[in-house]
């Protein structure tokens, strides 16, 4: 009796250990897991190759040293690691079989990092710009204003301002801030300042909006570029950048032909639209294109080499001033290898998928919708 108590308290007192062990998570549970992986520290930036020979991105390379983390940058020059270390780290940029590096003290758990590289004529990469959780590191940095440019500002006498600002902002040289064409532009246009001061926290250099403008070989309305301001300090020429957006229109009274796609937001939900795209055209021979001839193309997909999705229009409309040519929303949104909001595309119009026909137009289209 007293033997089939004692173990019957046994059982007992073993399945309450076991209920208890069963409320206390295991480190590897799914849950620590996700918290581990949310307080994990992220690296992004920017490569400038403005003050290089190098034209590649694929021949550099950015590497966490001591790690296993490395990545090359993309075709803008922009890369990402994850699960950075915390601590103290360095980071190698490697150009070519040149190496330099980037040292990034007290990384903590779930910080963004954020850099500008610019890599100069000797390959060596030196820190233009730094960002920890979105605040700047006192590293100089510009702010170009306006940021959105005009395609009408040809005769603008008008001008651009580019603030720099950070530690040595005020050591500048005089004279020698100027703007840069985007470093994926086959000729590389500078152009000088009319006006420069410092004041405050900033030094000031003022630019022409038709000098301004001219700087982007056929700039396309809702398109970003990366302009590349150039400065002397200490006698060595040192590069920082900012974003700007292309927007307005050929003016109507233009005798050049030109094009206008509405909408230019295209929604992920129109898979199962009955609606229309609208290319119009107007200038010079508008009169002459047979609509029938026009094609749609999309952007080049990653991921499928050679793959090029084209569609035909679906109808057209001819006026004293202008030709309109339909395509079918469905189709459009098809074109797109998976559209994700926020995104933006180059879309092609042309009489000629190969390349060869009379027109051949670039228009920038935004992702608008829900996520996939």
């Amino acid at each position: 009796m007293k033997i089939k108590s004692f173990l019957l308290m046994t059982i007992i007192v073993i399945s309450i250990m076991a209920i208890n062990c069963d409320r206390i998570q295991s480190p590897f549970s799914p849950d620590t897991a996700i918290k581990e992986q949310t307080n994990k520290a992220v690296l992004s930036g920017t490569v400038i190759l403005s003050g290089t020979t190098i034209t590649n991105f694929e021949l550099i390379q950015v590497v966490v040293k001591g790690t296993s983390l490395y990545t090359n940058p993309d075709g803008n020059g922009d890369f990402r690691i994850d699960n950075l270390p915390l601590g103290n780290i360095v980071v190698e940029i490697y150009v070519k079989n040149d190496v330099s590096d980037i040292q990034i003290n007290n990384v903590q758990s779930g910080e963004e990092i954020r850099i500008t590289v610019q890599v100069q004529a000797s390959n060596q990469a030196v820190l233009a710009h730094m960002e920890r959780n979105k605040k700047s590191t006192g590293v100089l940095q510009v702010q170009i204003q306006p940021k959105k440019w005009n395609l009408n500002w040809v005769d603008s006498e008008d001008e651009i301002i580019a603030k720099i600002s950070g530690v040595g902002y005020d050591q500048i040289t005089p004279g020698s801030v100027k703007l840069v064409s985007p470093t994926d532009q086959t000729d590389i246009i500078k152009i000088g300042s009319f006006d420069e001061s410092i004041g405050g926290t900033y030094f000031t250099a003022k630019f022409y909006q038709r000098e301004a403008i001219g700087l982007i070989t056929d700039p396309i309305p809702g398109m970003n570029y990366n302009i590349i301001v150039e400065y002397e300090l200490d006698g060595e020429i040192l590069y920082l950048q900012d974003m700007i957006e292309i927007v307005g229109k050929m003016p109507r009274d233009s005798e050049e032909l030109s094009i206008q796609i509405n909408p230019t937001k295209w929604n992920t939900n129109w898979e199962k639209s009955s609606g229309t795209v609208m290319v119009k055209f107007w200038g010079e021979g508008y009169d002459q294109i047979d609509p029938d001839s026009v094609f749609m193309i999309g952007p080049d997909d990653p991921d499928v080499p050679d793959d090029v999705d084209v569609i035909i229009p679906t109808g057209s409309n001819l006026t004293d001033d202008h030709l309109i040519v339909k395509f079918a929303m469905n189709e459009a949104i098809s074109i797109i290898p998976d559209p994700k909001p926020s995104d933006k595309h180059v879309i092609r119009i042309t009489d000629n998928p190969d390349g060869m026909g009379s027109f051949n137009f670039e228009y920038v289209i935004e992702i608008v919708g829900s996520k996939k």
